[in-house]
């Protein structure tokens, strides 16, 4: 009788998984491990290019010439649109003032660190630079305008409905917000990504 050829480590292998009909945890996350993984790529250049925005940011002068004058810009928009309303109101630098209320924008309110966020997704999502630059451009005008309405929308609730200030502040259109930028960054892939580029 002839002997069975050997078998090669790959036709092993192979055997192993048919018997146990269950891959182990090492072979089920090896794929995600590989830079080759167009998600993974994604993921780590997202969040590599989140962390040197939240560093550069964090940086003095980037908040004494960059981040204060853009909050102090959004106090006086605000401050227009709610005289526009028709309301008696004043903006002193980073705070509007009347109708027996007043608020403070802090950083966490002037939706730079948001389009940090949005930026970093362009950035990182694999499209043309033509793709990311009108992405980029469009995300940022929008959530500019988007967070003007929210400082305007939360000043109205304070002056009128004081009692649910924080929770709208702090909860509501801080979600609603995070969501609506999300959902621009999901139509900016289906609309205006006409093709993902080979890697």
């Amino acid at each position: 009788m002839g002997t069975m050829p050997k078998k090669t480590r790959a036709e092993r292998r192979r055997e192993k998984l048919t018997k146990t009909d269950k891959p182990s945890l090492t072979e089920r996350i090896r794929p995600f491990l590989s830079l080759k993984n167009p998600i993974t790529r994604f993921c780590l250049l997202f969040l590599g290019l989140l962390v040197g925005f939240s560093l550069l940011l964090s940086q003095k002068p980037m908040e004494q010439f960059f981040a204060t004058p853009i909050t102090t810009f959004i106090a006086s928009q605000a401050t227009w649109i709610l005289k526009v309303l028709g309301m008696d109101v004043y903006a002193r630098g980073v705070s509007i003032s009347g109708e027996g209320f007043s608020v403070e924008i802090l950083g966490n309110c002037n939706a730079i660190f948001e389009t940090m966020l949005f930026l970093s997704a362009i950035i990182a999502f694999p499209s043309s630079l033509k793709e990311k630059a009108i992405g980029g451009i469009l995300g940022t005008i929008f959530i500019y305008l988007l967070n003007l309405v929210r400082v305007v929308v939360l000043f109205l609730i304070g002056v009128y409905a004081p009692q649910y200030f924080d929770e709208s502040h702090v909860y509501v259109s801080q979600t609603i917000f995070i969501v609506m930028v999300a959902i621009f960054w999901l139509l900016w892939i289906g609309k205006g990504v006409k093709s993902i580029p080979a890697q």
